[in-house]
C-alpha cells in the first residue's frame, strides 16, 4: 500500500465489511479455480476482520482512509480504543451500519464524534429484499441487536415519560 501511494501519489480508501460478498467470493474463487476465500465459522471471520482494522488503522491518515462498517460492537471497541490508545485523528475512519439497524450503536458513536454512515439499499423490493435477507443470514447477531436496540427503546420511553409525570407504562 505505502509504496503504491508514494510511486503513484495516490489515495487509498476502503470500506471494511465483514461478511457481505461471501456467496459471490465463494463463486468467483470456484469459477477460478481458486479456495474459498471465506473464514471457516465466524470467530475466525471476526478475528480476520479485527486484524484488517487494525492494519487500516496504523496506516490511517491523509492519504489513508477506512469506513469501519459492522454491526459488530467488539469489533467496533477495538478500533475505538486503539484510535484512542494511538491519538489517531477521526477523520480518517468512520464508521458505517444498516439504516435502521444498531442505532444503539451509531447514535453514541455520533454523540461522540466519530463519522457515521448509514446504509441504505435502493431499489425496487424484487431488487432489496433479497440483499437485506442475505445481511440478516450473515450477521447472526441482528436478532440480538434489535432485542438490545428494543430493550435501550422501551426504557428510554419510560425515562420520557416517568419525568412528565406520566406512569401508564
Amino acid at each position: 500500500m505505502g509504496l503504491l501511494r508514494e510511486s503513484v501519489d495516490v489515495c487509498f480508501g476502503a470500506k471494511l465489511v465483514r461478511g457481505a460478498y461471501m456467496l459471490q467470493e465463494r463463486q468467483r474463487a470456484q469459477q477460478m479455480g481458486l479456495p474459498d476465500p471465506i473464514c471457516a465459522d465466524y470467530s475466525a471471520t471476526s478475528a480476520n476482520y479485527d486484524k484488517v482494522s487494525c492494519f487500516l488503522l496504523d496506516r490511517s491518515g491523509p492519504r489513508c482512509h477506512f469506513i469501519a462498517a459492522t454491526h459488530n460492537e467488539e469489533s467496533i471497541r477495538l478500533v475505538i480504543h486503539r484510535m484512542e490508545d494511538e491519538k489517531a485523528d477521526r477523520r480518517f475512519v468512520s464508521f458505517g451500519q444498516l439504516y435502521g439497524m444498531c442505532d444503539q450503536i451509531s447514535n453514541p458513536l455520533a454523540e461522540r464524534g466519530f463519522a457515521v454512515y448509514k446504509s441504505v439499499p435502493y431499489g425496487t423490493l424484487p431488487e432489496v429484499l433479497p440483499y437485506l435477507a442475505r445481511r440478516a443470514l450473515e450477521n447472526k447477531g441482528v436478532l440480538k441487536g434489535a432485542r438490545k436496540e428494543h430493550a435501550l427503546l422501551v426504557k428510554e420511553l419510560k425515562t420520557r415519560l416517568l419525568h412528565r409525570g406520566v406512569t401508564a407504562l
